[in-house]
């Protein structure tokens, strides 16, 4: 069964190859940018309804990726946060931005799964598939 297309947005080569490795062996249609400047050009190109989008990256903070691509016509239905940096700040941010979930750096990758999959389910656009 094919799951929801989700765009992974991580600068550390290893951790976002491993990442996508994972989700596709387990059925997702993963995609990796590695700034947020390839990650806004892919969210237009693929269209994807998650984005598990880590927190700091060189050229800008996943927030404003992640306002970039909700101020476009199809927002992405949701977002889990990745960073090694959890302070009351980023939660509270999170909430605001509506956030699924932050995963704190390490996490485990069923962990990491188990929150997309929550966003999936909680999708209204049709196209996710839990």
């Amino acid at each position: 069964m094919s799951r929801a297309s989700v765009l992974i947005v991580e600068d550390e080569h290893f951790l976002g190859s491993n990442l996508q490795e994972y989700l596709r062996r387990r059925g997702w249609d993963a995609q990796l940018a590695r700034t947020g400047e390839l990650a806004l050009a892919e969210y237009e190109r693929l269209r994807p309804c998650l984005v598990l989008m880590d927190y700091e990256l060189p050229d800008m903070d996943g927030f404003q990726i992640l306002g970039a691509m909700r101020a476009t016509e199809e927002a992405p239905c949701g977002c889990v946060m990745m960073t090694a940096h959890t302070s009351e700040t980023v939660i509270w941010r999170a909430g605001e931005q509506e956030v699924v979930h932050v995963l704190q750096k390490p996490f485990a990758l069923s962990e990491m799964e188990r929150w997309l999959q929550t966003a999936s389910a909680n999708c209204r656009c049709g196209t996710c598939a839990p």
